[in-house]
């Protein structure tokens, strides 16, 4: 009878488990949970019918996170390591889940060919290495997938990968230029600030200068751009940078640091690079140091800005007295991203 009892125990849960299952949707700008079922999710915007019976539209550009009512469980620990920056972690555990699935939700099929070639692109940028599977992981989810609610995310991170290679350019300009024909604002604010930094990087400072001051006067008071006004603000202070200005260039970045979201790790970590590179313009190596270990604490889950502030730590540490830690950030520099371009200088 005890086994009987048991057994019904575990049905109870297994059925209240069904009844609180829910789609759930974290938005970008307020980080709050919506909770319900979803009822359509096309390239621009995905509707939701509440637990509360209202129903709730969300900019694809607004997802910050989504979770499938019936997706494996496993995945939730997958996208942690992902967030965290244990990528090559991450990355096994997404090809693993990937392998087992045996349900037929199609919409955690894409997910995870999403989440997986994600993965490749942000590991790819601090390791050239792994460029070309990243690549042909992004391109593919991006061909086979044009009518999925990541499509233009995955544009940016194509866009963003081929940034990196110049030869690449004109490829990842086309890329831009289609998000930016797009109805959802957010990425098309973003698809901007990615052109200014493709111009940027072919020394077309007032090119790139323009580009920037389009973004922020285009987000401002807007809540649903305020990502999109920092990563503008940040291009802004490069240009300046650039330009010989590093004073004007602290600045801009004050701002960025008094208003953006914690949660905005990969604006925040570049933006502590630049006010590093800014005091070391100025001369002034003590506080440079300080910017870039900011960056080793707290935004090591960002693997290509890390890599850099390891880098500068590892030629500062020793002249400020301290050869032990300089040798430290030189090894954990090797050791993390052995093939990174700060790792071979």
């Amino acid at each position: 009878m005890k086994s009987l009892w048991s057994v019904l125990g575990v049905v109870v849960l297994m059925l209240a488990g069904a009844a609180d299952a829910a789609d759930q949707v974290t938005r970008r700008s307020d980080r709050v949970v919506l909770r319900g079922e979803l009822t359509e999710l096309s390239t621009t915007a995905l509707k939701m019918k509440l637990q509360n019976g209202q129903d709730a539209e969300i900019p694809v550009s607004e997802v910050l996170a989504i979770r499938f009512d019936m997706e494996p469980p496993t995945l939730v620990q997958a996208q942690s390591n992902e967030r965290s920056g244990a990528l090559a972690t991450a990355l096994e555990k997404y090809k693993q889940i990937q392998g087992e699935y045996s349900g037929d939700d199609k919409r955690v099929v894409t997910e995870l060919k999403f989440l997986i070639a994600r993965t490749q692109v942000r590991m790819a940028q601090a390791n050239p290495a792994d460029f070309a599977a990243a690549e042909k992981a992004i391109g593919t989810f991006r061909s086979d997938s044009r009518t999925n609610f990541r499509y233009l995310e995955a544009t940016l991170l194509e866009a963003e990968l081929l940034a990196g290679d110049a030869a690449k350019a004109d490829a990842a300009k086309k890329l831009l230029e289609e998000v930016q024909q797009t109805s959802v604002k957010g990425f098309r604010l973003q698809a901007g600030v990615q052109l200014g930094l493709l111009l940027l990087a072919g020394k077309d400072t007032e090119g790139a200068q323009a580009a920037f001051e389009k973004v922020v006067q285009e987000s401002a008071g807007d809540a649903l751009a305020a990502g999109a006004m920092f990563d503008g603000q940040l291009g802004k202070a490069l240009c300046q940078k650039t330009a010989g200005k590093p004073d004007e260039a602290l600045a801009t970045l004050a701002d960025v640091f008094t208003k953006a979201s914690e949660s905005e790790t990969k604006t925040l970590a570049r933006a502590w690079l630049l006010k590093g590179d800014c005091f070391r313009e100025k001369g002034l190596p003590k506080d440079a140091l300080m910017a870039y270990l900011h960056v080793d604490v707290l935004y090591s889950s960002e693997p290509g800005p890390h890599a850099e502030s390891l880098y500068h730590l590892a030629t500062l540490w020793g002249p400020a007295g301290y050869q032990n830690r300089a040798d430290d950030a030189r090894a954990r520099l090797t050791n993390s991203y052995p093939n990174s371009r700060w790792a071979k200088q």
